[in-house]
């Protein structure tokens, strides 16, 4: 059968009249082949040059579904800081609860830009139960890590959660308190 879709959509491709519907065609055919790859995507991600790693990240993002969400999910454990901040970063589009608990189970094995853009994509989520693990970040030694935590803690705090993001306002740190300005915006008077 998939044979017969990746003919059909070579031909769309190939001899269709309609512009739109040759791109639609050429990018189900890539998503496609990129789904029929995992295997091999995996094994770059296990040994491949970090160049290869970041494209494969971002790869895994367009292609979605349950393939991607492996493939992002593998580049979690990468030995490289940037592959896993990537992921991290790609796995805001895919908030199920499988994603977001492997994503805070990862909480205390990351420091820096991994480790706020983990919040980041946890609070992106909306999810007012990551309110706990969430706020346990805001006030982070790490000005780079506080920021990301303000800002994700707002998005899924309860009305009794907003002093701990007002007490920010006095942070010593520039970074966290113009988190703290752009997380206000975030208030809604259902909050009250």
């Amino acid at each position: 059968m998939i044979e017969r879709i990746e003919e059909i959509l070579r031909s769309m491709m190939h001899s269709d009249p309609s512009p739109a519907v040759r791109d639609a065609a050429s990018s189900s055919l890539g998503r496609l082949q990129a789904k029929r790859s995992v295997g091999s995507s995996l094994q770059i991600l296990r040994t491949g040059p970090v160049a290869d790693r970041i494209r494969i990240v971002h790869s895994a993002e367009e292609i979605g579904g349950r393939e991607g969400v492996t493939l992002l999910v593998a580049a979690l454990s990468d030995q490289e800081a940037e592959v896993r901040g990537a992921a991290a970063r790609g796995l805001s589009l895919f908030p199920s609860v499988p994603v977001l608990k492997v994503l805070a189970e990862r909480l205390p094995k990351e420091q820096g830009v991994v480790l706020g853009n983990i919040l980041e994509t946890l609070g992106m989520s909306r999810r007012k139960e990551l309110a706990p693990v969430i706020g346990r970040y805001v006030g982070h030694s790490d000005e780079f890590v506080s920021g990301k935590a303000v800002r994700a803690f707002a998005l899924v705090a309860g009305k009794e959660d907003w002093e701990k993001i007002l007490a920010q306002a006095g942070s010593g740190s520039a970074n966290v308190r113009a988190a703290v300005a752009a997380a206000l915006s975030e208030w809604s008077e259902g909050e009250a």
